[in-house]
């Protein structure tokens, strides 16, 4: 049986990091933040990670496509995704790229391509997954996940495994653990982030805003989580 590793990161603190060292403009700082996305994401493939999802933007985010904010991001990821399809990486490991989220009602016609070519560049790769979560909340996959067993007559009571397979994340297996950057001094979760696989998931809240986690710091939570015990209730 092959073992899976799924890792969660929820890269915040960009904007503090930006105001913390002076960068002005959107776009600067989220090159920045996606330079530190690709090269945590070879570092995690090489440190064993099977399953590897990335929270992009918020629902809330994007929900104003009248904002600057919406206008660079859209940019940034449009620039910036096939720098992901591209990656040795995703060809050593043979990764497969998901985009989970509402991401098609939100981004530009442009952007929505941009996604579409880098899921069907990689769709024939098995080995592992890369996800990213792009307009997306837990919050309303859970909303939609039981709207759609409930408007199915023919679908019986809603069972744990029903709500998981109407969900945009039931296909991946369950979370061990969750990082996220930029909230040591207020832990949380937001969003009820994938909150229908985290049920038995470690948290880590390292000292440091996005844009200066590491592939070395990866390394430190990942050799840590290894030396947790998992009781799992028990």
């Amino acid at each position: 049986m092959t073992t899976t590793f799924h890792l969660a990161i929820i890269p915040d603190g960009n904007r503090r990091w930006a105001k913390q060292n002076g960068l002005r403009g959107y776009s600067s700082l989220y090159d920045r933040g996606v330079n530190s996305l690709v090269d945590v994401t070879g570092a995690a493939f090489e440190q064993g990670v099977t399953h590897l999802s990335l929270w992009g933007s918020s629902h809330a985010n994007l929900a104003n496509r009248s904002s600057d904010f919406f206008t660079t991001i859209d940019h940034v990821f449009r620039k910036n995704i096939h720098r992901f399809s591209d990656h040795p990486i995703i060809d050593k490991y043979d990764v497969r790229i998901n985009v989970v989220g509402e991401w098609r009602d939100s981004l530009t016609p442009k952007t929505v391509e941009a996604f579409e070519e880098a899921i069907a560049k990689t769709a024939h790769h098995t080995s592992r997954e890369l996800t990213l979560l792009i307009d997306y909340s837990g919050t309303r996959e859970r909303t939609a996940a039981v709207h759609s067993i409930l408007t199915d007559t023919e679908s019986d009571v809603p069972t744990e495994q029903l709500l998981r397979t109407r969900s945009w994340t039931g296909h991946l297996p369950d979370l061990d653990l969750i990082i996220r950057t930029g909230s040591w001094q207020d832990p949380h979760n937001s969003a009820g982030f994938m909150s229908l696989l985290a049920d038995e998931a470690q948290f880590a809240f390292p000292e440091v805003l996005w844009p200066d986690f590491t592939a070395a710091k990866l390394q430190s939570i990942i050799d840590d989580f290894h030396k947790r015990e998992r009781r799992h209730g028990k």
